[in-house]
């Protein structure tokens, strides 16, 4: 058994990937598809949560093919030294911009619910400062943090079924009205949900019990279509797909749904949890930029080098000037994830034609 700061279980991974999943996407998830598809976006949903279930499974099954080495190791492996090296920097740009992406959206769903006069300058590196810690500290101690975050996913559950008596299920009916080319259009927007479950990839070497890891990768994909399909399903049948579309952060205004006259604004727990969410997802692609620098490029791990990397993501997150590029930016980087997830499955593919370095023996 491996041991150090970024030693993790199996169920600790699929805690890192059911969260990474659902933090960013679900705040804005059943508008975009009732924009895409109307009703019938759960349709969508479930598709792709199918899909990326059966991609899921093929990305654990070329890890292990290679026993303990991460997508680096393999892609020196298939693609040779150099061309390795290329993949490897372009995979890590991705994670890089991943990162930026997801610290420009949490500052300004910030902005936007919680702290609407406080200056960008002060927001981001406040927003930054768990991360600066926690990235330094480790893998072990970023999934535990993960931890306290299951709680908003508890309170949201509850909420929902809080509001059961509200649900107008005639929202979604007629079932299947929408047109097969919209649904089939639907599920592409639908993968931009579970961008996260590459991230096993990355870090597969320090996980210890990988002979489990399958099982719960599945889980965690298999959760996280569940959890989507609450989300829009109970979303449409509060506000139908009308009022739906028009809205900006539907996730927050479902807060806003029931009368609470002793705690008033209740939306603003409800929010205010889900940040910490939003936090540890953004936080998984953080470290795998950072761990993969470390890995790639041979970074020494140190307080002065993590500091730099966080000054390096502060300004990539700054690009976008406004809440409408800051959108664009993370269409575009779910774009490259989808891209990210089809060269893996091509890795898989290559790993039975260029057969260095595969295990003869899976020993887990």
């Amino acid at each position: 058994m491996m041991k150090g700061k970024h030693n993790i279980t199996s169920k600790q991974m699929a805690l890192l990937t059911f969260i990474a999943q659902t933090g960013m996407g679900m705040i804005t998830l059943p508008t975009i598809m009732a924009r895409m598809v109307g009703h019938d976006g759960w349709i969508s949903i479930l598709i792709a949560g199918i899909i990326s279930v059966m991609l899921g499974i093929l990305i654990v099954l070329l890890l292990k093919r290679y026993c303990n080495r991460s997508i680096y190791d393999i892609n020196r492996l298939i693609f040779g030294r150099l061309i390795g090296f290329i993949v490897n920097t372009l995979l890590i740009v991705y994670l890089l911009l991943a990162a930026a992406a997801s610290a420009r959206i949490f500052s300004v769903f910030l902005r936007l619910t919680l702290l609407p006069r406080t200056p960008v300058f002060i927001i981001v590196p406040f927003v930054m400062l768990p991360s600066i810690y926690l990235v330094w500290c480790g893998l072990k101690y970023v999934v535990r943090f993960k931890y306290i975050s299951l709680m908003a996913y508890v309170v949201s559950i509850i909420y929902l079924l809080i509001l059961t008596k509200q649900y107008r299920f005639s929202f979604l009916l007629p079932i299947g009205e929408a047109e097969v080319l919209k649904v089939l259009s639907g599920v592409k927007t639908g993968f931009f949900t579970f961008l996260g479950l590459e991230l096993v990839a990355f870090v597969f070497p320090e996980i210890n019990d990988k002979k489990n890891l399958l099982k719960w990768h599945i889980i965690a994909i298999s959760l996280t279509t569940l959890f989507s399909l609450i989300i829009v399903v109970t979303s449409t049948a509060l506000f139908g797909e009308n009022f739906l579309k028009i809205q900006t952060i539907p996730l927050f205004n479902l807060g806003r749904v029931y009368n609470a006259p002793i705690l008033e604004r209740l939306d603003l727990y409800l929010i205010a949890s889900w940040f910490i969410v939003m936090g540890c997802s953004m936080r998984a692609y953080m470290f795998a930029a950072y761990y993969s620098l470390g890995k790639v490029f041979k970074i020494k791990d140190s307080k002065g080098n993590v500091l730099i990397f966080f000054v390096v993501l502060i300004l990539l997150s700054r690009i976008p000037r406004d809440i409408n590029e800051a959108f664009m930016a993370r269409q575009v980087i779910s774009l490259a994830g989808i891209g990210v997830y089809l060269f893996l499955v091509l890795c898989f593919c290559l790993s039975f034609v260029r057969t260095k370095g595969v295990e003869s023996h899976e020993t887990y």
